[in-house]
Parts: structure tokens; sequence; C-alpha cells
């Protein structure tokens, strides 16, 4: 398939953009700043796996991971999970394939790193994509937060 677009990996010049990327509402214009601080280190050491569409110099969207060190469990043997993160597509490329190009591209560098488990946050816009990449609902999870 020839793609109007190229697909790159990030690098840490490239964190103000993952994070306007996962920061792009306006209530999150608060957290920009930590969130910045939190993910340059993380694409440095390896932590982060993300890729870049680009046309040109223009990013058109983007996608990463977030590589955790779940501990193994009976499910997971080696304890190496991926949080999928950032997933984002300009308005004017969307329904195009660029998400679902960046998404095999980012879980295609987890699994080279032994990575066999993916989870993420699904918007009800985002779930036939992901449900299509072979996520499955996980109903079984709890959280608590303490304010």
């Amino acid at each position: 398939m020839t793609t109007a677009w190229n697909l790159r990996p990030v690098t840490a010049c490239d964190t103000e953009q993952v994070t306007a990327h996962g920061c792009y509402r306006k209530e999150d214009a608060e957290r920009r700043p930590g969130y910045a601080a939190w993910l340059g280190p993380r694409i440095e050491a390896g932590r982060y796996v993300g890729w870049l569409a680009v046309q040109g110099d223009v990013v058109v969207g983007g996608a990463g991971a977030v590589l955790l060190d779940w501990g193994p469990t009976r499910a997971n043997l080696s304890g190496q999970m991926a949080r999928i993160v950032n997933v984002f597509t300009a308005e004017a490329w969307r329904g195009q394939g660029v998400a679902r190009e960046l998404l095999q591209a980012v879980m295609r560098q987890c699994e080279t790193l032994e990575v066999r488990e993916f989870n993420l946050g699904a918007t009800p816009d985002g779930r036939a994509l992901y449900r299509s990449l072979g996520f499955e609902d996980y109903p079984a999870e709890m959280r608590r937060r303490v304010a």
C-alpha cells in the first residue's frame, strides 16, 4: 500500500510533539509541563517506544507505548507490559489508516523487545480500530484514586 506519509521513530527531540498528542484537550493544559518532564527521560532511556507519521516536515499522527516492568504473571511470564498511549491523528488525516499503521509499528517494536502484553484506554471512537488489531475488552480491572 502506498501512503502519503512516512513513519519515523520518536526521539527525545519529539518530546513536545508527543506531549501535545497526549495532552490535546484544553483541560490538559495544566499537566503538559509535568508530562513533558516525565516523558523526555523515558524516551531517552528506551522506556517509551513511539512513532510519528509525517508528510514532509508536518506531523500528521503519532502513537506510543510506555514499557512497564509489571512483574511476571500467570498470563505474562516475562513481566513486561506495554501501555499504548498518545494515539493521535490530525483531523484531516483521519480515516486513512494513519493510526493503524502507527499502532502496528509500535507493537512490532515492542514485540522485538519481548513484550507480549499490551493494554490501553480506548475512546468510543477508537474501539473498533483497537478490536481490529486484536485488543479485547478487559473488565476485570478496578481502580482506586486518592484525592
